[in-house]
């Protein structure tokens, strides 16, 4: 026959300390790290983690845009050794302790700031968003006799709608560059071309001012004696012929001679 025997002692680790518990109430002695007697069938220890813990907490709210939103949040929190007391009588242990009061305390504060900022700000100014509501959680949590070492916002996320309706609005923002772009640029050749051609307008209008100033100045310097030396000066030795029943001919002029031909004697 095996004989078991209540332990008379309680082992409190690294990181704990130990609530004394005597007829089903606690004792205002708190055990630290170590190895303690107590009395079999009377006495036991609740131990209470004082470490740094870390509680995360995902919720969905409303923004101020009425656009929906989830944030998830973690919160690192620890019982100082002095408030070990206070917060056992009141909430039990670290799991009861999350469950009642720090997760709850969390959404509240996550719903109640997410609502004062539109989406779009939410989702940028994050810094902000964090600041909020670390200070929201301390004003909370610290009254309960808890430490807030930090908070962060690991993410938050824009309903899936909301972020099809912000990738159709950067696509048409875009398409809109692109258009204004093709614009500028066609506007810009138009004009271009306007200049070239009022360009190419005033050299034609100079050419043939200059070439009717030219032929205007050549037909006043041509006087017949000129005329008549320039065709002497081509002329190449030959008199044109015509054509007669004998054969060919040279063509001479020979004018009529104006007087009375004096007679022979």
């Amino acid at each position: 026959m095996t004989v078991v025997l209540p332990k008379s002692f309680a082992v409190v680790n690294a990181g704990e300390r130990g609530i004394l518990v005597s007829f089903n109430k606690s004792q205002e002695v708190v055990l630290n790290e170590g190895t303690h007697p107590i009395v079999p069938f009377i006495s036991s220890v609740r131990i209470v983690n004082i470490r740094i813990q870390r509680t995360d907490i995902e919720g969905t709210a409303r923004t101020k845009d009425l656009q929906r939103i989830t944030t998830k949040v973690t919160l690192n929190w620890q019982i100082p050794p002095d408030k070990i007391q206070q917060v056992y009588q009141q909430f039990g242990n670290n799991e009861e302790l999350v469950s009642r009061i720090i997760a709850p305390v969390l959404e509240e504060i996550v719903k109640a700031s997410i609502p004062a900022r539109s989406l779009e700000k939410n989702l940028i100014e994050r810094t902000e968003l964090k600041r909020e509501l670390e200070t929201k959680a301390k004003q909370r949590l610290e009254s309960y006799g808890l430490v807030i070492t930090d908070l962060s916002v690991l993410n938050v996320t824009a309903s899936d709608e909301f972020t099809r309706a912000t990738e159709d609005k950067q696509i048409a923002e875009q398409k809109a560059i692109s258009d204004k772009i093709v614009a500028e640029q066609a506007l810009q050749k138009a004009d271009y071309e306007s200049k070239k051609a009022a360009k190419d307008a005033e050299t034609a209008i100079a050419i043939a001012r200059g070439q009717a100033e030219s032929q205007k100045l050549l037909q006043t310097s041509l006087s017949p004696e000129i005329l008549q030396k320039q065709a002497i000066e081509k002329w190449d030795g030959k008199f044109p012929v015509v054509m007669s029943s004998n054969g060919v001919l040279p063509f001479i002029n020979i004018s009529a001679p104006t007087g009375n031909p004096t007679p022979n004697k």
